[in-house]
């Protein structure tokens, strides 16, 4: 039978307390450097968060063929499964304490840990056993990894921007599958002890993404100097910064204006350098954000990369784990 958090967390020692005590320090840190203006960066954490999940997944897609996925313009089940850890992440954020939706988000009518207790703690070991828990429970082990990490980076956010923080498991993804197996062996001291390095390594990351997106955000105020206050394009700048991948059919709504002048907000945008088309067809017609989705890229490839092939940490064949 699978250990619980709560029967387990008794074995930890002290060397891995003192580790999860660092690790806090440097995510309460990291919290106080944000303000509400940077809400705006958000959604790219979290795309950051998903991708980083989706590479430990072993799926093969970028930010773009991932955005696309979400607009149903990509034909790649890499892609497709990609943009299904998005969802779940943004659903993670919208309710932590719902793991129920987020695992539909991934897997749609499978099982869920229903019993798992989320009661909105933050703090390192809490958050480490839960998420191993989830990892380590089977049968539902194929989406029971890409949800068990976003509702972990949804614990652990700030209060502005999520932690992406499967870009610090990346880093060590070997490490990461141990800890697992050795949570479900009964030690706990090795997950704690990932996480916490994946805090770190994560903090300063994130960093680096949100210079990046700092930087990007001033670029484009200066590229909309001299269009109207009130142009739609203006306001076409915040839903890109959210969907950095768009299509008509995405900005009508999101603008509340007729097709034709989406289209026209679409072009201002091109035309000063925010977006630049998917190609050269009509039909199927999408634009990208080059500066967000590099920033989103460059995440991932700071925290680590993943060899073809490589099974999602969750799919543990070779443990003998228990269906409770």
């Amino acid at each position: 039978m699978l250990l619980t958090p709560a029967d387990i967390a008794a074995t930890l020692d002290p060397a891995t307390l003192e580790a999860s005590g660092r690790a806090s320090v440097a995510l309460e840190e990291f919290r106080a450097e944000f303000t509400d203006d940077d809400a705006v960066f958000a959604a790219t954490f979290a795309r950051a968060e998903s991708a980083a999940s989706a590479a430990l997944a072993g799926l093969a897609a970028d930010a773009r063929e991932t955005g696309l996925a979400r607009l149903g313009l990509a034909a790649s089940a890499g892609a497709r499964d990609a943009a299904s850890v998005l969802e779940a992440t943004l659903t993670a954020l919208d309710a932590p304490h719902d793991v129920a939706a987020v695992h539909e988000a991934i897997d749609p009518g499978g099982d869920v840990a229903a019993e798992l207790s989320l009661d909105g703690r933050t703090l390192l070991v809490p958050a480490a056993l839960d998420h191993a828990w989830l990892v380590a429970r089977r049968p539902f082990f194929l989406g029971n990894a890409r949800t068990a990490r976003a509702v972990l980076a949804a614990r652990l956010s700030t209060p502005v921007v999520p932690l992406p923080i499967s870009g610090g498991l990346l880093a060590d993804e070997e490490a990461y599958r141990a800890a697992i197996a050795a949570y479900a062996a009964g030690d706990a001291n090795p997950i704690v002890l990932v996480l916490a390095r994946a805090v770190e390594a994560t903090v300063e990351n994130a960093r680096a993404l949100a210079s990046a997106l700092a930087i990007t955000r001033d670029d484009w105020d200066h590229r909309m100097v001299g269009v109207r206050s009130h142009a739609s394009s203006r306001d076409l700048v915040a839903v890109v910064l959210d969907n950095p991948v768009i299509d008509a059919k995405l900005t009508v709504p999101a603008l509340g204006v007729t097709l034709a002048a989406a289209y026209t907000a679409i072009e201002t945008l091109v035309e000063r350098g925010i977006l630049e088309p998917r190609g050269p067809e009509r039909r199927n017609r999408a634009w990208f954000a080059p500066a967000i989705l590099d920033a989103v890229d460059a995440f991932v490839e700071r925290a680590g990369s993943v060899l073809p092939g490589h099974e999602d940490v969750a799919d543990l064949a070779s443990l003998d784990l228990a269906d409770e």
